[in-house]
């Protein structure tokens, strides 16, 4: 039997953990396939469990690639534990992505009902933020309560009545749909805060296009790039009315925010830059980006901050995320900001109850897609249900200040007073919601095919004087058979792409431009203005010192393995060992170290390239790496993120060898270092001749330079042996990637004056100090903002004049079998490359001061006056 024959016995017998029979997505009652998965069965019909598992490793495997994450967040809703201890402490680990290469497949006669219902949701919801920032019609009639409304944390009074946040319609909006047992799709949550997801859709469709192609050409599939295609031309309209050219940029919390994945996809893919709140100012009524030399005013702002952290003047005090003085630019008019500030009170579950009226009401006509039955415990009926039946129903606060949500049946019946108190307490901020018995669909389990529940988030995104639904969406299903966790969020589980499939061809869809100057747009928003950003500029040097320093360890380690395996403990070459082995220690920092040759040297080469948590390693300078490359993934080309997840695999292949597998050692080694001179090679030829790329060169170039300074000086400094110092010598040569060079140019033997010319003085060598010096220059001149008179250029044109003046021969004497002035040399050498990374820090890459209140609270409660006694 096949896969798909054994999910169809199966689905035909009753699952003891349903309390009623479910809907099946794929299989009909009768055991048929419903209709639109023909196209995935006749692919899948001699599919064995082996093909299944192989394409579950596929997905894998391209996710990794592309270095899809997700940083979980804590469960929407709470177990008794959670109840009883707190709510759970939210990591900031990423978390890779996981998607099933099976898709959640609906027929477009289906879909045209579904789509039908979220558009007009869509524009009901725009209808009612309208009137709550403006007439508040729906209030004084009590068509909606107001103490659901004006006890919610995002409902911002502070932009009530402001024509100019009133008229401006919802940009992005997005439903979590669930099917109960009858087959009727219902709403469990609306999304209108900053939607995410619709990224993390696109990407599932690539990786299962990838991983089942012949299957994918031949359904006739609904296509999602017209979704994001009309996304970018409602950015443009956003802007506002005056405005010709609009900037765009797309805001984010930055690399630490659950969907950092998703909001530097779509900023990539929509082609607008990412910005993060310290990169944006108010100036004169409007914002503008901190470029380096000038400002650029920005038009149009994608936010993916929630609106109470948008500004720390008239909303949350302290907040870093967004920008102080924002709220006023809206009030005047001069900035867009998507979705509308404020837009989060929408989510009320508090206003579902009401929906089909207002809709009667707003749009005169029947609300189309229903949703779950909500019981608003401000009502005295409804409360009275929801406290009666406590056990039968999730119990959610109508914001996320008033606690979180609660399943009734995971709690004892101590637990349920309590919950009844607190309902009790403040019943306005309650609404209880029946639990959805969701359908199933077939999902991957190592080898076969297994019943899962799903949900499904389906987007909308206003285009003209409606909205456009994507032709598609996020779904999501749970690990676990059981109903009950997926009840309100679909943030947990698997991904499924989702495909909308017709029975015949589809025409190439395509959505015409809204301006003619649209083509001009692209050039002034882009990633150009991205990479003048002080925190971009910083991440992208870092980004080059860390490649360049996991680089020069893995040749260190390399070089002194070699010596390792062809030293006699017993002669100069283990003397020579040690000296490298002190190097080794000394350049990477990784105290305490070696202390001589031995037994223990292979753990200790083991640790300096796979310990995270050790500061000097190659595992920390690698994870160092991407945690800044994902600081700026809209800069990068998606080749990078292939390079870094082979890093990884050699880095994993390593972790899992035998600790005396020195053979291994030096291959998974050979393996990483390989990754990351792809990784030079693709920057290199790859990214745009901008600030940035400038900034990520020059990092590589001070990087390579203080690490050949630091090698030498643990290395050369002291006279030993004739036999040990030509081993060091050619141990060094080799690390630093010239021993061909010096042995082609310098016949004899490893001289000390020889070796301290190539690797220091001679700006021909590309591995030389001289060498980076004169590249970084050349970096930091071509920064447009740069004066020739700026600090790092003199610091530059100094020491470069000091290296060229200086002897080798003479800086190499010997005394007393020390070579003091080589020591004084490389140290001094050492300083002021110190100092030229502090200047290039001030110069490009100074973020602005830490926004601070006039005055703070403390000081106000101990009667501190201003400076002439009064209230500051």
């Amino acid at each position: 039997m096949t896969v798909l024959s054994r999910y169809l016995a199966a689905a035909g017998q009753l699952d003891m953990f349903e309390p009623a029979p479910v809907f099946d997505e794929f299989a009909a009652p009768d055991g048929s396939v419903r209709a639109g998965w023909s196209a995935l069965v006749e692919g899948l019909e001699d599919f064995a469990e082996t093909d299944l598992v192989n394409a579950t490793r596929e997905v894998s495997r391209l996710l990794e690639d592309d270095n899809v994450t997700y940083t979980p967040s804590p469960n929407a809703v709470v177990t008794i534990a959670d109840e009883e201890t707190g709510p759970p402490a939210s990591t900031t680990t990423p978390m890779p992505w996981r998607l099933d290469p099976v898709p959640l497949v609906l027929d477009e006669r289906e879909w045209a009902g579904l789509e039908a219902g979220v558009v007009q949701r869509s524009e009901l919801l725009d209808a009612i933020f309208s009137d709550l920032y403006g007439a508040r019609r729906l209030l004084s009639r009590s068509l909606l309560p107001p103490a659901a409304v004006l006890d919610h944390d995002e409902y911002l009074r502070v932009l009530v009545g402001n024509e100019a946040v009133s008229s401006q319609r919802l940009f992005l909006l997005a439903a979590d749909l669930g099917r109960d047992a009858s087959g009727q799709w219902k709403v469990m949550a609306d999304r209108t805060q900053a939607p995410s997801g619709a990224g993390f859709a696109m990407q599932n469709r690539r990786v299962v296009s990838r991983v089942m192609p012949e299957i994918y050409h031949h359904a006739h599939l609904h296509r999602l790039t017209p979704f994001f295609q009309a996304m970018r031309h409602a950015l443009i309209n956003a802007a506002p009315p005056h405005v010709e050219d609009p900037r765009v940029v797309v805001l984010s919390p930055g690399t630490h925010s659950e969907t950092a994945f998703d909001q530097a996809f779509v900023a990539s893919l929509l082609g607008f830059p990412l910005m993060e709140g310290s990169d944006l100012t108010v100036r004169d009524g409007k914002v503008w980006t901190r470029g380096l030399g000038k400002l650029e005013q920005v038009d149009v702002i994608l936010r993916r901050v929630d609106s109470s952290w948008m500004d720390a003047l008239e909303l949350r005090g302290g907040s870093r995320l967004g920008v102080t003085g924002l709220l006023e630019c809206v009030r005047q008019g001069t900035v867009g900001v998507v979705n509308n500030l404020g837009s989060g009170v929408l989510e009320n579950p508090a206003l579902l109850p009401f929906l089909p009226e207002l809709c009667e009401r707003l749009l005169g006509a029947p609300l189309r897609l229903p949703s779950v039955q909500t019981w608003w415990c401000g009502d005295p009926a409804s409360l009275s249900h929801v406290q009666t039946h406590l056990d039968e129903l999730v119990i959610r606060p109508i914001s996320r200040g008033h606690g979180r949500s609660v399943l009734g049946s995971e709690l004892d019946a101590a637990q349920r007073q309590r919950i009844r108190d607190r309902i009790a307490a403040a019943p306005h901020r309650f609404v209880g919601q029946e639990v959805l018995q969701l359908s199933s669909a077939p999902t991957t389990e190592r080898d076969q095919l297994v019943r899962r529940p799903v949900v499904l988030r389906s987007f909308a995104v206003r285009s003209g004087g409606s909205y456009t639904a994507m032709l598609g969406g996020l779904a999501r299903v749970s690990d676990e058979p059981r109903q009950g966790p997926m009840v309100t969020s679909p943030d947990g589980g698997l991904a499924k792409d989702v495909w909308i499939v017709s029975s015949g061809a589809i025409p190439a869809l395509q959505v015409p431009p809204t301006r003619p100057e649209e083509d001009r747009v692209v050039l002034t928003a882009g990633s150009a203005a991205a990479a003048m950003v002080p925190r971009v500029l910083s991440d992208l040097f870092w980004f080059g010192r860390y490649a360049e320093r996991a680089e020069d360890v893995l040749r260190l380690v390399l070089a002194t393995r070699t010596v390792a395996l062809e030293t006699d403990l017993d002669i100069s070459d283990g003397q020579a060992l040690e000296v490298l082995l002190q190097a080794l220690t000394h350049v990477t920092t990784t105290y305490p170290g070696f202390t001589r040759p031995g037994r223990e040297m292979m753990p200790e080469l083991r640790s300096m390239l796979l310990d995270r948590q050790r500061t000097g390693t190659a595992a920390q300078a690698i994870a160092a790496l991407s945690l800044a490359a994902q600081g700026v993934r809209d800069q990068l080309s998606e080749d990078v993120w292939m390079v870094m997840a082979e890093i990884e695999r050699a880095m994993a292949f390593l972790t899992s060898a035998p600790h005396d597998q020195g053979l291994q050692l030096a291959d998974a080694s050979e393996r990483v270092l390989s990754g990351l001179l792809a990784l030079a090679g693709i920057v290199s030829e790859n990214m745009t001749r901008d600030p940035g790329w400038f900034m990520l060169d020059s990092g590589r170039g001070l990087e390579r330079a203080l690490q050949v300074v630091a090698l030498l000086r643990v290395t050369l400094c002291r006279q030993r042996s004739v036999e040990v110092d030509r081993l060091v010598a050619e141990a060094v040569l080799t690390a630093s990637e010239s021993i061909v060079t010096f042995r082609r140019r310098y016949r004899g033997w490893a001289r000390t004056d020889a070796v301290v010319e190539l690797l220091v003085m001679d700006s021909r060598n590309p591995r030389s100090v001289a060498y980076q010096l004169l590249r970084v220059q050349a970096d930091l001149r071509a920064i447009p903002s740069t004066s020739p008179t700026a600090r790092p250029l003199r610091l530059l044109d100094g020491l470069i004049e000091q290296l060229r003046t200086t002897d080798p021969l003479e800086v190499t004497a010997c005394t007393d079998g020390d070579r003091p002035l080589l020591e004084d040399f490389l140290r001094g050498v050492a300083a002021q490359l110190g100092d030229l990374s502090e200047a290039i820090r001030d110069q490009y890459q100074q973020l602005p001061p830490t926004q601070q209140p006039l005055w703070k609270a403390g000081a106000l409660e101990r009667g501190a006056g201003g400076p002439d006694g009064g209230t500051p």
